[in-house]
């Protein structure tokens, strides 16, 4: 061969090289993509539309929105769309096809009311106010709820993605521990409070950081119409701090009120009205997982009592949310008439804090202060059901009220029995205040009263004169007349 030859077949080979070499970085290539799975070959989102109009006639009813979710579906995501000319407010929820219609919350996968126009629902997480866990196929159904309409109605329109791929592990719950201690005590607590799980501004971990900051012992965690929050508690744990599960079920028409002690996995449905009838079966649920029914902030707006439910049905209300206003002003009023009747109800004060400190409702101002038996929520519920509770503007602030009939003494939340021709010695302690005045009260009004000491220590004690009182209760206001402390009744019977 000549050289010419042998130099001609060498470039042959080379270039024979070079086309065997790209073969197989073909085949490399096409293998990792087969060898990619599922998520290389996966489809595309599918998004769905659906829009209508609400006439104005149609506040506070309930529009459910049927969504097909196929089989192969992995998460879904919701963008909710609506005219806010003249007010509109449209509120957003969501269940899955386990069911949807109000009596049953078995497909329940979440609530924001009006805080959010959009959430996502996968296996590991979801949106705040909502529950993570696999993306079940079948029909789903995206609940609308008016509580704002302008007279020209309202305009809506929901786009609905659903994604396909691997589900990925499953979300593991975290609820908070039951019991922090086993000491019994007098514990500091806020009874309502809301994070970015409903209409807060706060993130969990944010809330519990201020919590242990003001001093409390305990809180309760009270999302609007959603068990989001009390499933991940454990991971915000901080020591000496229990959180109790709760809810602020938001029948918006018809008033707000607070399940207190649920189980985490708990919803208290909230789709009902009082001709139903149907609350009566609510607060029987809350209370046999040991819980209490509280009626919440009675009379907003000003003046009127928007809460509509039988009083009956509930353990308590709440007299004092956030600042002392002319609307705790009023449900004061309507609480103690109703203690004049004969109904032992629970009196709370509670923040109902969305914001940080600074605010007009901080966290822990006013504060309710719970003898127990121990911090846990079995110890809280019961001390709460005992009415062994005051309420205080701020930490600083402690007392003591006791009534003595001859050898018999009772302290808040009891009874006091009397024997025929005794008389009650009341005796009450108050630290951290420095002016302002000290007001016993009764059945028929105020029995005595006493200045505040500005040694910041004040210690009175009253003999009443004959009779019978049906209950003795304790103010302390400033000279304003703002609520700088409130006690629950000792109540009085005879032998």
């Amino acid at each position: 061969m000549s050289n010419n030859e042998q130099l001609v077949h060498q470039k042959r080979l080379q270039r024979v090289g070079t086309q065997y070499n790209w073969a197989l970085l073909l085949a490399i290539l096409v293998s990792v993509v087969c060898l990619a799975g599922p998520a290389a070959a996966q489809a595309p989102p599918t998004t769905v539309v659906r829009q209508g109009h609400v006439p104005a006639d149609s506040l506070f009813k309930l529009f459910y929105v049927p969504i097909e979710v196929p089989a192969g579906t992995t998460e879904i995501r919701v963008q909710e769309d609506y005219n806010r000319q003249g007010g509109n407010v449209l509120n957003m929820g969501v269940y899955d096809p386990a069911g949807y219609r109000p009596g049953t919350t078995a497909g329940f996968r979440g609530w924001s009311g009006g805080a959010k126009t959009a959430f996502f629902i996968n296996a590991q997480s979801a949106s705040t106010g909502y529950v993570p866990g696999s993306v079940q196929p079948g029909t789903w159904h995206v609940l609308l709820y008016p509580s704002t309409i302008a007279p020209s109605g309202l305009d809506w329109k929901l786009t609905v993605t659903l994604v396909s791929g691997p589900a990925g592990s499953a979300f593991v719950a975290a609820p908070a521990v039951a019991a922090v201690n086993n000491q019994p005590g007098w514990y500091q607590g806020d009874l309502h409070m809301h994070t970015l799980h409903s209409d807060g501004r706060r993130t969990p971990a944010e809330l519990v950081d201020e919590a242990s900051a003001q001093g409390l012992d305990f809180l309760v965690s009270t999302e609007h119409n959603t068990n989001s929050a009390n499933l991940s508690w454990g991971r915000y744990a901080r020591p000496n701090l229990l959180v109790v599960n709760g809810e602020e079920v938001t029948t918006t028409a018809f008033g707000h009120w607070n399940a207190l002690g649920l189980a985490p996995t708990t919803l208290i449905d909230w789709r009902y009205a009082p001709q139903d009838s149907a609350i009566a079966t609510y607060t029987a649920q809350v209370r046999a997982l040991g819980g209490l029914a509280i009626i919440n902030h009675p009379f907003f707006p000003d003046t009127v009592n928007r809460f509509q439910f039988g009083v009956r049905h509930f353990d308590g209300i709440e007299v004092w949310n956030g600042s002392w206003d002319a609307r705790n002003e009023q449900a004061l009023r309507w609480w103690d008439e109703l203690l004049r009747q004969g109904r032992s109800l629970l009196a709370v004060g509670a923040s109902d804090t969305h914001t940080a400190a600074p605010s007009p409702n901080q966290l822990g101002r006013p504060r309710t202060v719970v003898q127990a038996r121990s911090l846990s929520r079995a110890g809280i519920m019961q001390g709460l059901r005992a009415r062994r509770a005051y309420l205080v503007a701020d930490r600083y602030l402690n007392l003591m009220f006791t009534a003595q009939a001859g050898r018999a003494q009772a302290s808040i939340g009891d009874t006091l029995t009397m024997g025929a021709g005794q008389r009650i010695k009341v005796a009450f302690k108050l630290r951290g205040a420095s002016v302002g005045t000290v007001r016993l009260l009764g059945a028929n009004g105020v029995l005595a009263t006493s200045p505040v000491a500005a040694s910041g220590s004040t210690t009175v004690q009253w003999q009443l004169p004959p009779g019978l009182p049906r209950y003795l209760r304790v103010e302390v206001r400033t000279p304003q007349g703002a609520m700088l402390a409130l006690t629950n009744p000792i109540w009085v019977s005879s032998q």
